[in-house]
């Protein structure tokens, strides 16, 4: 999964260009997050998960460090907060440990001329008389607001890619930053507005992703209710606090759901029932194969599968396509649309190069799997998602164990987003294995899963049509 790129707009008050306190200044340079917390997180959309914020919080503090900066402190159940209150407590948690004053809170007038800007992926109107010296920031193509807050204030200078920000000085460098961590107006009550729209995102690479705005000013009246306040940030952040991930967690996919303890040894021993060589999509081959699969399936409290009618009948590549959307739709996960010419083009070279499938290019996000040597697709199936860990023939897995234990499993089962479509290619090659270890001249079988921001017009086979091919369950 590639990194995503934060587009932003700010715009700062005229005369208000630098930061509010000697501890803000700002970093020479931008800081590369470290760990990549994009690796942990979904490939499109807005990702709350534990992994995902963990590893994110893990980044700010690192960078934070390099300030001479303390640990972000922000409350246990971070995860669950509406994002214009995760706003608020992260910037205001910002401007505290730097010395600054927080602002007292969200006002519901302020959300909601952030609300107009998120809803159009811009800047927000003005706020209007009553507000004093506001600021605003807009940004879209990111992950959580831990996500905004690492971009507004660690990667916002020379090597960001921020426009206006070529080299250091440059007049668009640090803007964003200046906006978070500037001084406002203390004849009143400085205030925020923050807002989320989850498909806002008018941009080409990412369109109909998540965009947000925020407005910061300073209320000359009375300011009435909030609909959160940093009081209730600090109460909650006194109950407890949420703790950083050194590296995204193992064992798990980016979905949640963990890896079995060990490698599954296939119950029944199905190749007693399947060829030794070529494929083999027998009756007798796929009812033992199906049902080690359920014995798998039920140590991790996960139905028994059911096959499509005419499963013998589909192509290998049109297994795999059903068995990987089934590995999915059993555990609550969204299934591929389709299988594509072009998605198919892509798995045939992992197939032919007895290797996982290159990157495709153009997509928001993607994994590849390859498996050599399986007799159909449901024999590839088993092979990724239950005897992929250590002492498996998963050549990425070393008996020691290692970051690619459980990598197949992962893939299949990974966060593809909330944005585009969800595409997949598959394909085989009846003699294209080339492992030395006494499979080479043997079947090799490859898939494509992507999340695309341009589905195709058709598709070679789809899942609704699957799906008419599914006995009922019975009564």
């Amino acid at each position: 999964m590639g990194a995503a790129v934060l587009a932003v707009l700010a715009v700062v008050a005229a005369g208000c260009g630098s930061s509010g306190s000697p501890s803000s200044a700002e970093p020479v340079s931008s800081v590369t997050a470290s760990p990549d917390y994009y690796q942990s997180c979904a490939i499109s959309g807005v990702d709350n998960s534990p992994g995902c914020l963990q590893v994110a919080l893990e980044a700010v503090d690192r960078a934070r460090a390099r300030e001479h900066l303390g640990p972000l402190q922000l409350p246990a159940g971070y995860a669950a907060m509406p994002f214009a209150e995760q706003v608020l407590t992260v910037v205001d948690a910002e401007r505290v440990d730097r010395g600054l004053p927080p602002a007292v809170g969200l006002t519901p007038a302020l959300n909601e001329v952030a609300a107009r800007g998120a809803a159009v992926d811009d800047l927000p109107p003005a706020p209007g008389p009553g507000i004093a010296g506001s600021r605003s920031e807009a940004t879209a193509d990111f992950v959580n607001a831990l996500d905004v807050d690492y971009g507004w204030l660690y990667d916002d200078g020379p090597g960001s890619g921020t426009p206006g920000c070529d080299t250091s000085g440059d007049a668009g460098c640090w803007a964003d930053r200046r906006v978070v961590l500037g001084d406002y107006p203390s004849d009143g009550t400085v205030v925020m507005g923050a807002a989320l729209d989850p498909t806002g995102d008018t941009q080409t690479q990412d369109r109909g992703g998540p965009s947000m705005a925020m407005v910061v000013g300073t209320a000359t009246g009375a300011v009435g209710a909030l609909t959160y306040s940093w009081s209730q940030a600090r109460a909650a952040i006194a109950a407890g606090t949420l703790r950083p991930l050194a590296s995204a967690p193992t064992g798990i996919s980016a979905t949640g759901i963990p890896d079995p303890p060990h490698t599954v040894p296939a119950d029944p021993d199905y190749t007693q029932q399947c060829a030794s060589s070529g494929t083999d999509s027998s009756p007798a081959c796929l009812a033992a194969i199906l049902s080690a699969v359920d014995n798998a399936r039920s140590a991790e409290g996960v139905k028994p599968m059911t096959l499509p009618a005419d499963f013998a009948r589909l192509t290998i590549p049109e297994q795999m396509f059903v068995a990987v959307n089934l590995e999915r739709v059993d555990r609550g996960l969204p299934p591929f649309v389709g299988l594509s010419a072009a998605m198919d083009a892509n798995a045939a070279k992992g197939a032919a190069d007895a290797n996982d499938p290159p990157d495709p290019k153009g997509v928001l996000g993607d994994d590849e799997e390859w498996s050599g040597g399986s007799v159909n697709g449901l024999d590839a199936d088993y092979g990724w998602m239950y005897d992929d860990g250590r002492g498996s023939g998963n050549i990425d897995c070393p008996r020691t164990g290692g970051p690619g234990c459980w990598g197949h499993r992962e893939g299949i089962l990974d966060n593809f987003g909330t944005v585009g479509t969800m595409v997949m290619g598959a394909a085989f090659d009846p003699t294209g294995d080339t492992a030395a270890s006494g499979w080479a001249g043997g079947t090799s079988m490859a898939v494509t899963m992507v999340a695309t921001l341009d589905p195709p017009t058709s598709y070679v086979a789809t899942w609704p049509a699957v799906l008419t091919e599914v006995p009922a369950a019975p009564s």
